[in-house]
C-alpha cells in the first residue's frame, strides 16, 4: 500500500460508513483489517472510468466484495473514487472513498473487470 499511497498528511480515506481518516498509519491498519489473511476475500470491480488532467487522475467504480471465508459469507457493494497525483515518476492515491450501495438497489451492468 506505501508504493500506491501518498503517506503523508494529505492522505484521506473513507471505507463504506466509516467517518474520513487523515493519518497514514490509521489508513494502513484499516487496509490490513479489510485485507485480513483469515478472510478470504474476493473483488470485483465493474463501471470503471479513468479521467486524467495534467497531474491529477481519478477512477471511479462499483466494487463487489465477498468474503468468503466469514461465517456467514458477507456480501457488500460500493461506488468507489480514487483521486491521484502524479508524483515526479509515479502516481500516488490521495483520496480512496467508498459510498455502500443498498444491494436491493443494485443492477449490475453485463461487462465487468475482474
Amino acid at each position: 500500500m506505501e508504493k500506491v499511497w501518498q503517506t503523508d498528511e494529505k492522505a484521506g480515506c473513507v471505507h463504506p460508513g466509516w467517518a474520513i481518516m487523515r493519518n497514514w498509519e490509521t489508513i494502513m491498519q484499516s487496509w490490513e483489517s479489510i485485507f485480513d489473511p483469515q478472510d478470504q476475500v474476493d473483488i470485483k470491480l465493474s463501471q470503471v472510468s479513468l479521467e486524467i488532467s495534467s497531474d491529477m487522475a481519478w477512477v471511479t467504480c462499483i466494487q463487489e466484495m465477498t468474503y468468503i471465508k466469514r461465517k456467514p459469507v458477507t456480501f457488500n457493494i460500493s461506488q468507489s473514487t480514487n483521486i491521484f497525483k502524479k508524483d515526479t515518476d509515479r502516481w500516488v492515491m490521495l483520496i480512496h472513498h467508498a459510498s455502500p450501495i443498498i444491494v436491493s438497489s443494485y443492477r449490475p451492468q453485463v461487462s465487468s473487470i475482474q
